[in-house]
């Protein structure tokens, strides 16, 4: 628990209440497990989206969070985690805690319009697992790599090689990520590296958000033509267009764009920050991804303004979440408390210690 305390700020509500939800990369062995034990809501809607996948590939994400083996290939990572993140939004709503906005970051916009209500459990489990199997067939192409620069000084750094390697997520003006051809992309960090300038390679199957992914546009288009979305229930903010979102346009062929063109997920989080008054952000993730960008965000624009995870990597999930319950309490939101005591655990009851007292039977 100490984890999840050092990454929860305070705001002091009444805030606006923002879900973000990150792209892979926050699996870990084990997730899930606690929320399932003690959240007959969790265990629910891990269920249907389950049988949404099982129906696209013939496996259950629910049997696959409770298999020891990693999680490593991207077919089987993108649909596990939209699963998780679309229960765990479920309990977040169960409990009465519905976000103002919902912003998703790379295939966690999937999930996002799940939760918003834009796309029901089987398109987007269409849109996961069919691309999921796109992406997989495609191999090992590009590679992406982590620069502490700002989008600017990440253009200005690839220069000539634009046509190879682009900008790929924006995270915040701290963090960029280049995605690209292998080669140029050492041409360009190597000078980088010698200014002290953090660089890191990004551990990825393919590099996505760049022209390495283009070869499945075609078969993608197919693959999602019968995919309809909606408007949606809760408001959402693309961070492929960099603007809200009135649900009929996500269809087959944004989730192409989605995975091709950059993540703008910094001015997404700023548009955010913009509309007057406290923001709480909470991350809808098995381990936090965002919340670091979040908070790099408020620092720099100075506004009133907090984030907050909803698990850790291997700490008790029902507790961790019961600490982000309360910092979002804080901010002035109410659960519904009767929804929210349905999650605990029964504990067997303390036995009744000895008292210790001699008690001697006096003649009559």
């Amino acid at each position: 628990m100490d984890t999840a305390v050092r990454i929860t700020d305070r705001v002091d509500g009444p805030a606006r209440l923002v879900f973000v939800l990150p792209g892979q990369g926050a699996q870990w062995v084990g997730m899930g497990r606690g929320l399932l034990k003690a959240s007959p809501v969790f265990a629910e809607a891990l269920d249907a989206c389950s049988a949404a996948v099982e129906a696209e590939l013939g496996w259950s994400p629910r049997r696959r969070l409770e298999d020891d083996a990693p999680l490593s290939a991207v077919a089987e990572i993108q649909p596990t985690l939209w699963a998780f993140q679309v229960a765990l939004a479920s309990v977040w709503l169960d409990w009465g805690i519905e976000p103002d906005l919902v912003i998703g970051h790379s295939m966690g916009e999937i999930a996002a319009a799940t939760v918003a209500g834009a796309l029901d459990l089987p398109d987007a489990a269409a849109v996961v697992c069919r691309r999921g199997v796109l992406l997989a067939e495609l191999g090992a192409v590009g590679a992406m790599w982590a620069v502490g620069l700002g989008e600017k000084e990440a253009e200005e750094a690839i220069g000539e090689d634009a046509g190879l390697v682009c900008a790929g997520v924006l995270n915040s003006d701290r963090f960029t990520v280049l995605s690209g051809d292998p080669d140029a992309i050492e041409r360009i960090v190597e000078p980088l590296r010698e200014r002290g300038v953090f660089s890191r390679r990004v551990a990825v199957g393919y590099a996505s958000h760049g022209p390495q992914v283009e070869p499945i546009r075609a078969d993608l288009h197919d693959a999602l033509a019968g995919v309809r979305s909606r408007a949606p229930r809760i408001p959402l903010h693309s961070t492929v267009w960099d603007r809200p979102v009135d649900g009929a346009e996500l269809d087959g062929g944004y989730w192409m764009e989605n995975v091709r063109r950059p993540v703008r997920f910094a001015s997404a989080v700023r548009a955010a920050l913009s509309g007057g008054g406290p923001v709480l952000f909470v991350e809808i993730s098995p381990h936090p991804l965002l919340v670091s960008a979040v908070t790099d965000a408020i620092s720099a624009t100075g506004a009133a303004a907090a984030a907050v995870a909803s698990l850790v990597r291997r700490q008790p999930e029902p507790d961790t979440l019961m600490a982000a319950l309360g910092a979002v309490y804080t901010a002035g939101h109410d659960p519904d408390w009767s929804r929210v005591r349905t999650a605990g655990l029964p504990v067997p009851l303390p036995a009744q210690p000895w008292q210790r007292r001699q008690l001697w039977v006096e003649p009559a």
